[in-house]
């Protein structure tokens, strides 16, 4: 059993574009779960997600673009963009980091244990039969998220997670790097 964990683990690629089926409700109960598993040393649990599915991907991406901020140039060239982070998968889920000042939890690593809860979420989709694929949304569509969706403002937007089955089945992809590519054994001399 402990093998195949690990080799279902090991065999997780993104994945981009994403189609229906999307995780059931309580699957998606337990992909959120997982997050909680992330290192958290002051127990801050520095993660806000909110999670965008069925026909809210369409009302939010149209409050995103009709939001007095997003009538610019930029945004307007972003349209195209916008909809495809937005509503090509079935399952959204914004991501935010929550800061909160700590003594013993400096921001940097509030902002990891954020990301590792994601990455905690990523796997979990995986582990369950579905794909994701983690996207950034850097401002402008990051602070329209954040005003949009009415996150609180020691939010940070750190992406989007897309959740769903591939449309394209999975091509041959490079091998990943060795471990000893990036990591070596320190002998103390």
């Amino acid at each position: 059993m402990t093998t195949e964990i690990l080799e279902t683990l090991l065999a997780r690629r993104s994945a981009w574009p994403l189609m229906a089926p999307a995780p059931q409700a309580g699957e998606v109960e337990t992909i959120l779960q997982a997050a909680a598993t992330a290192p958290d040393h002051a127990g801050l649990m520095p993660w806000h997600f909110k999670v965008v599915q069925g026909e809210a991907r369409q009302a939010l991406l149209q409050q995103i673009l009709q939001h007095p901020d997003a009538q610019t140039e930029q945004v307007q060239a972003l349209r195209g963009k916008y909809t495809l982070k937005l509503t090509t998968a079935p399952l959204v889920i914004v991501l935010a980091a929550r800061m909160t000042p700590h003594p013993k939890a400096p921001e940097f690593e509030q902002l990891l244990t954020a990301g590792a809860a994601v990455m905690n979420m990523l796997n979990a989709a995986h582990v369950l039969g579905y794909s994701g694929f983690w996207s950034s949304a850097p401002d402008p569509l990051g602070s329209l998220l954040n005003q949009v969706m009415g996150f609180a403002p020691q939010d940070k937007i750190i992406g989007l997670l897309n959740l769903g089955v591939p449309v394209n089945a999975p091509r041959d992809q490079a091998p990943r790097a060795a471990w000893q590519s990036y990591a070596e054994l320190w002998s103390g001399s």
